[in-house]
């Protein structure tokens, strides 16, 4: 596991949760997939990662990592 990964994968509550905040970025961000929050963890979620981390500039994996959740929170903060 790298330095600063953050596992959610394993916990649906997390991962709901990242899911509705991909979701509100996908109402005022071309290029990102609307999702329904299911609580897993799975291909569509992860593409929707990597389309964030593209907008964002950093390496596309489709893993949160800290430098995606932070661009994922500031993303909504400065919406």
């Amino acid at each position: 596991m790298s330095s600063g990964f953050i596992s959610i994968n394993n916990d649906r509550e997390n991962v709901f949760e990242l899911q509705s905040m991909i979701r509100e970025i996908s109402k005022i961000e071309n290029g990102v997939r609307l999702i329904n929050p299911d609580g897993l963890f799975l291909s569509e979620t992860a593409g929707a990662v990597g389309e964030i981390q593209k907008l964002l500039g950093i390496t596309q994996t489709g893993e949160v990592d800290l430098e995606t959740w932070n661009g994922i929170v500031g993303m909504l903060r400065d919406a």
